[in-house]
């Protein structure tokens, strides 16, 4: 089992680990849940695909289990910033406004978005380890980036799995049920400290010396 961190801008050097999270957003979101995404050839991407956009995937022999993507509250291009806001300002029909006590727009704070897993190849003897260096990878990377909070809109089981894992997590008080699932959300407000799991990102990361991260071009 491999982490690798990178950003969309080094995604031509993690092409495999790129397009098979692209496939895996796919087959989860959209085969699976029945979110109603756009996706072309057996890949789901979407507009917060950009540059300045990380990854933070694990691969089990070569395969893409797990996966998400960051990206700072700060950025922008002339129409999207990122989705809680978007959503907030009714742009992403399907996703209410509300969802935050307040939204940011600083680089302190990036926004988790798109996690996904391959259940039937997680390892069944190291329980979450999946999610866990997901996780540990993003605040890795975004707290290199100059992040200090993490967002996402998740299930509210995820609260109680991040503080299992040793993070600090604020839960915020809004809910909504999403249509094409029928499942609930949450949005999220975690500590990002990259001092959390690293060992363990960095004991699945390692290339050689060092780690085999990939970075540039991501701030």
């Amino acid at each position: 089992m491999r982490l690798h961190v990178f950003s969309f801008d080094e995604r031509c050097r993690f092409e495999k680990e790129f397009l098979g999270f692209l496939a895996l957003r796919k087959r989860k979101l959209v085969d699976e849940l029945g979110w109603s995404l756009h996706h072309f050839g057996g890949l789901e991407k979407d507009q917060y695909d950009r540059t300045g956009a990380i990854y933070s995937v694990v691969t089990n022999q070569g395969g893409v289990v797990a996966g998400a993507r960051a990206s700072s509250c700060r950025s922008s291009d002339d129409k999207w910033s990122y989705m809680l806001k978007d959503a907030s300002e009714g742009k992403l029909p399907g996703i209410p406004g509300g969802l935050l006590s307040e939204y940011p727009e600083t680089n302190e704070t990036w926004e988790c978005t798109r996690f996904v897993m391959d259940e039937t190849q997680a390892d069944q003897e190291l329980p979450s380890i999946e999610t866990k260096l997901v996780v540990a990878g993003l605040c890795e990377a975004a707290s290199t980036m100059g992040a200090t909070e993490l967002i996402s809109l998740s299930p509210p089981g995820l609260g109680p799995l991040l503080r299992r894992f040793g993070y600090r997590v604020y839960r915020e008080p809004a809910r909504y049920v999403c249509d094409d699932d029928g499942r609930e959300y949450r949005a999220f407000r975690m500590k990002c400290d990259p001092r959390v799991n690293r060992d363990l990102a960095v004991t699945y990361g390692l290339e050689g010396e060092g780690v085999g991260w990939g970075l540039t071009g991501a701030a």
